[in-house]
């Protein structure tokens, strides 16, 4: 009998094993999700043991849409140690799944042992922009340590005077050199890397080429006004290398090495400028621009609401990867103020997607109060406060350039935006006084919208922005102004008055220039000015290189001409929609002796695809079309500095290159501008 009770003590301990060396935690709180913009992801159970840590999720997806779990997902401690997978059971992994028609998929996932006492950790798919996320997974009962909802995590350091820049606008060259090591010209290797530079102070963005060298360098040169961020793309990935950033600070030189690692993969080495002083934060990822509330499907308070969520979300990466990379006070600010401007840009994505989502006779009544409430600056301002819009380091986001246009166009600022329009019967009712008058109320509409108490950094560049692109037509009233004080019909003294409320760049500039505060920016309005009302025609010299190139030949065959250039790819619906629908126009254009149309295509290579030759046999056969790999158009994208299409250029008979405003910009308004494009030249 003793034996046996010793037998079955035995395995009551061998049945007990098992489940001593196991912690399992039912339905875990999480914070939240990001990039799942069509429904959500929540873990259901989370086994701790031995061999594994096994968590079953649950996918709730829009029906009918597709998603997929990549093989390289794994968790994350706190300490910054990720755990990857080892298998799945329920659903494919890097396959593309449909979700059903009642929205959930439950799918587990076994990683590596997290230890059983870990307290919160993270679910990762991936490192690639855009890679699911489910963070601050934790047992309800252990309460999470976050930072109070109107801040972000800040060290006590940050606060220190100069760790922001108040010297801010200096205009110099930058120079960025880099090698490639390991490099073999023609073995899968890149050719060319390629970025965008999106500088507000300047009308057009600028496409940075460089090409690598067969040694595997490369070097560039290019002009900025403040520091910032640059994203580049190599033209072929490296094993674990697509992209590279730099923080590029004018004045300065940056050197790089791509180097592989020991686990084979490349990594971007930054051996001296700025760069090199924040390389934890370029290397940590944080990847803020994927925040986006522009799938969003809920209602305006709903959205209010997952803001809330996301900045929460945001402020705990922001707090966790500053504690794991050990990011330096400057890093945690640069990071800080990246974070804002993708949190500020989420909000107002929602916006400009409920505003477009269809026309407006189809609208619900709930759509109608969704556009009421995001129309009032009210909405925007529980959001907002917490964000200092004056800060310029916002500026380095690359998320910055479209906050900026959101903002511009917001909703509040088209409905305050009405002309103001007077009653004396003057031939000029919109003077420099009225449109100085309206840009004072956009600043009240942004100070109520931004929670703030002045005209901030953002609205004040929301409106330099607004002046670079209206300065061309208030630069053609300078003819009006002109005649109106040769009108001899009229007194001396009316004359006068009449051409005094002539809003013509001459007078609408000093008018406006007192509402900008900051001086840097004011003084950039000067030299824009200063630099426009000096050309005498609204020409300027065709770029040196392949632009050149291209543009001489065709103007051997069509000698006496005007180009008018189509930048398009077959990528591009826009594109295609605008061919397709000037078929029968550009079949009248083509009878004319002064005109010649040009379609330039963006290929993988100059041969083009066959989709490309059947697209043009069909839409633009016997026109002029030009087929170029995307490295060459590239090059002309950085000649004539456009970083989208379609874009449109207009090369005169004598070789040189239309300003923006007499250009050709398309050909649904083709009559129009071919008269606005004489005028400039009367």
């Amino acid at each position: 009998m003793k034996k046996l009770l010793s037998l079955m003590a035995c395995g009551l301990l061998t049945m007990a094993a098992p489940l001593s060396a196991q912690r399992t935690l039912k339905a875990p709180a999480a914070l939240g999700c990001m990039n799942i913009y069509r429904g959500s992801l929540t873990a259901r159970e989370v086994v701790f043991a031995d061999t594994a840590t096994t968590v079953r999720f649950t996918m709730d997806y829009r029906p009918g849409s597709s998603f997929r779990i990549s093989s390289r997902c794994y968790l994350i401690d706190e300490a910054g140690k990720r755990y990857p997978l080892r298998s799945s059971a329920g659903l494919p992994m890097d396959t593309w799944v449909t979700s059903p028609a009642n929205r959930t998929t439950d799918f587990t996932l076994h990683f590596e042992p997290l230890p059983k006492r870990t307290r919160v950790f993270d679910f990762m798919e991936g490192d690639s922009n855009g890679s699911f996320m489910l963070l601050g997974i934790h047992d309800p009962k252990h309460k999470l340590h976050l930072p109070a909802t109107g801040d972000l995590p800040l060290r006590k350091a940050d606060t220190k005077a100069g760790a922001v820049p108040t010297r801010w606008f200096v205009t110099d060259s930058v120079t960025l050199r880099g090698r490639i090591e390991g490099y073999q010209a023609g073995a899968g290797f890149p050719t060319t890397i390629e970025g965008y530079l999106n500088n507000q102070l300047e009308k057009d963005d600028q496409v940075l080429l460089m090409e690598i060298q067969p040694d595997g360098t490369f070097t560039k040169r290019w002009k900025m006004d403040y520091p910032m961020v640059i994203s580049f793309s190599l033209s072929e990935p490296l094993p674990g290398m697509s992209r590279m950033e730099v923080y590029a600070v004018p004045g300065e030189t940056i050197d790089v090495a791509l180097r592989k690692g020991d686990d084979g993969q490349y990594r971007c080495h930054y051996l001296s400028g700025s760069s090199r002083d924040v390389a934890r934060w370029l290397g940590a990822n944080l990847d803020f621009s994927s925040l986006s509330l522009s799938r969003f499907e809920g209602s305006a308070a709903q959205a209010a609401a997952k803001a809330d969520t996301l900045w929460q979300l945001m402020a705990y990466r922001l707090q966790r990867d500053a504690r794991r990379h050990g990011f330096t006070p400057q890093e945690m600010q640069l990071a800080k103020a990246d974070a804002q401007a993708c949190f500020a840009k989420a909000v107002m994505d929602y916006a400009v997607e409920k505003q477009f989502a269809g026309p407006s006779e189809q609208r619900t009544a709930a759509d109608s109060a969704d556009i009421a409430a995001l129309s009032r600056p009210a909405f925007y301002s529980p959001l907002f406060h917490r964000i200092d819009f004056d800060n310029p380091l916002m500026m380095a986001s690359d998320a910055y350039d479209i906050l900026v246009n959101r903002m511009t166009f917001s909703m509040p600022i088209q409905i305050a935006n009405k002309p103001v329009v007077l009653t004396d019967g003057d031939v000029w009712a919109y003077t420099p006084d009225t449109i100085k008058h309206e840009m004072e109320i956009r600043y009240a509409v942004w100070r109520e919208m931004m929670g703030s108490d002045k005209d901030n950094l953002l609205a004040q560049m929301c409106l330099y922005r607004n002046v670079l692109g209206d300065y061309g037509m208030w630069r053609n009233l300078e003819k009006t102004r002109s005649a109106v004080l040769a009108d001899t019909t009229l007194s001396p003294a009316e004359r006068q008055r009449r051409a005094e409320r002539v809003p013509c760049a001459s007078q609408v500039i000093p008018a406006v220039l007192p509402i900008f505060p900051n001086e840097g920016i004011r003084r950039h309005v000067e030299q824009y000015h200063a630099y426009r009302q000096a050309q005498v025609l609204p020409v300027t010299p065709l770029p040196e290189g392949i632009a050149a190139d291209i543009v001489r030949s065709l103007q051997k065959r069509y000698p006496g001409r005007y180009l008018l250039i189509d930048f398009w790819g077959m990528n591009c619906g826009p594109c295609r929609g605008a061919i397709q629908s000037s078929k029968a126009l550009r079949e009248e254009i083509a009878r004319r002796w002064d005109i010649k149309l040009v379609f330039i295509a963006d290929e993988e290579t100059a041969e083009g695809s066959e989709a490309y030759h059947k697209y043009v046999s069909e839409w633009l056969a016997n026109e002029e079309t030009i087929c170029l790999s995307h490295a060459d158009f590239a090059r002309l994208q950085e000649a004539f500095r456009f970083n989208a299409i379609p874009h449109y250029e207009t090369i005169t008979p004598e070789g040189q290159r239309v300003d923006e405003e007499y250009r050709f910009k398309g050909l649904y308004n083709f009559e129009m501008d071919m008269k606005h494009l004489r005028s400039a030249f009367e």
